[in-house]
């Protein structure tokens, strides 16, 4: 069974993507403590109670805490409790170079040349930039088991 999850490795390994050496790509590691607004969670509320202050607006929130949550069959639906919170879930970089990781180290993805595009010119002169977007799901909260479980 290790022999054929070694081979396993190997296999898919050979076919991977490269990181190559972007001397335009800097950045670092997203530290969970430092680098996440934890106050950004707040208000915080169980039903229609606000347990915790804070400086976000408030959603409308059910009036009691209890509720009856879907489940899978055959049970079909469960007790839960509702609770109110910001939840940080998406993180964001923006880089010049394509590839460029800037969240996850500052390591570049070689993609090739199909589908990229580039900032040019026109007959036009117009001021402008050019810019990659990263979207990475982040659901901080959730990994933690901070807030439910």
């Amino acid at each position: 069974m290790k022999a054929m999850f070694f081979l396993i490795c190997i296999a898919f390994s050979t076919f991977s993507g490269r990181a190559a050496a972007d001397p335009s790509c800097e950045g670092r590691f997203v530290n969970p403590i430092t680098d996440v607004c934890w106050r950004c969670i707040f208000p915080l509320s169980l039903g229609s109670v606000q347990v915790g202050k804070g400086d976000l607006p408030d959603t409308s929130n059910p009036g009691s805490p209890l509720q009856l949550c879907p489940a899978p069959p055959p049970i079909f639906v469960r007790p839960g409790l509702s609770i109110g919170y910001w939840e940080p879930m998406a993180m964001t970089d923006v880089s010049r170079s394509p590839g460029c990781m800037v969240n996850l180290g500052g390591f570049s993805i070689n993609l090739g040349k199909t589908g990229m595009g580039t900032a040019r010119k026109d007959d036009k002169q117009v001021n402008g930039a050019f810019y990659h977007v990263h979207w990475y799901k982040y659901p901080l909260t959730y990994w933690l088991n901070i807030i439910t479980s």
